[in-house]
């Protein structure tokens, strides 16, 4: 039993993973391993940062793949998987994903799931601010349930539901959150550069009407680093900003480690569970 001067030092630091590369359902796998371990008091409160190779589709726990043309994503090597959280519809390709696990110990986890959200999106406010981004941030004002009768409600970033991260109005985060054996993860996606917009290509299209006015919301009500940045914006760049954001907004330290040997087999055994289509 971890005695409280050794429980309040795992709490005031946290592990730091650049996982960089990795497809997409070992990347889900990844963050529930990551989440089942923190939750079991195995690893301490975890930042785990990558990216999607080959691009992928990822859809909410809930939502159907009959949203998704998979025969396409097949012919243009698009992988298909399922998120452990809820959302819908995002491709994930010029962007950095971000993955926050908490154990119930941490003080800054609070059984508000919004309370939660606006704490871990503080962090990434600061971050963007560090390299010079000037983000809005403030409560979206529809509920889910209007999104959810909405005509673009396959499309995560056609909803905004909780703490919203944007730029005059235009959406640059996208995040979902789930608690999971008492832990709570975040994760979500932060755009570099416009690539997301190709996700209309491979909706299961109603007509094509419809696909040209789901790229036209989009292209209105999303934004991209590097579209508003004075300098260029890689992944390397974005996940300095957020290690050092994530420390001066939370008042903690990180250590870097790679993900555990434990984690990774864990992830190997239940990475199926996420898997739709893997090209």
């Amino acid at each position: 039993m971890q005695n409280a001067s050794t429980l309040a030092q795992r709490q005031h630091h946290w592990r730091f993973i650049n996982s960089g590369e990795c497809d997409g359902a070992m990347n889900m796998a990844l963050d529930m391993a990551m989440t089942e371990a923190v939750a079991a008091g195995k690893v301490a409160p975890t930042l785990r940062l990558y990216s999607w190779r080959p691009w992928a589709i990822s859809l909410g726990y809930h939502q159907s793949d009959q949203d998704v043309d998979v025969q396409r994503c097949r012919a243009d090597h698009i992988d298909v998987v399922l998120r452990p959280t809820g959302g819908r519809a995002i491709l994930h390709a010029n962007e950095l994903t971000y993955a926050v696990a908490l154990p119930p110990s941490s003080p800054f986890f609070l059984k508000d799931v919004l309370t939660v959200y606006e704490i871990i999106s503080r962090s990434l406010v600061r971050s963007l601010t560090l390299l010079g981004i000037d983000v809005d941030f403030e409560r979206a004002k529809k509920t889910p349930k209007e999104f959810a009768r909405g005509d673009l409600s396959t499309l995560c970033y056609a909803s905004s539901v909780q703490y919203e991260i944007g730029i005059n109005g235009r959406k640059l985060v996208g995040s979902a959150q789930r608690r999971i054996n008492g832990s709570a993860l975040q994760h979500g996606s932060i755009l570099i550069g416009e690539e997301h917009l190709q996700i209309t290509k491979y909706l299961s299209a109603k007509s094509e009407s419809w696909r040209q006015r789901v790229k036209q919301y989009m292209q209105k009500n999303t934004i991209s680093l590097n579209q508003v940045s004075d300098q260029k914006i890689d992944y390397n760049t974005l996940a300095n900003a957020l290690k050092s954001g994530f420390e001066q907004e939370l008042g903690i330290t990180f250590v870097e480690q790679d993900t555990s040997t434990a984690e990774l087999q864990q992830a190997r055994k239940i990475v199926s569970k996420f898997s739709i289509l893997a090209t």
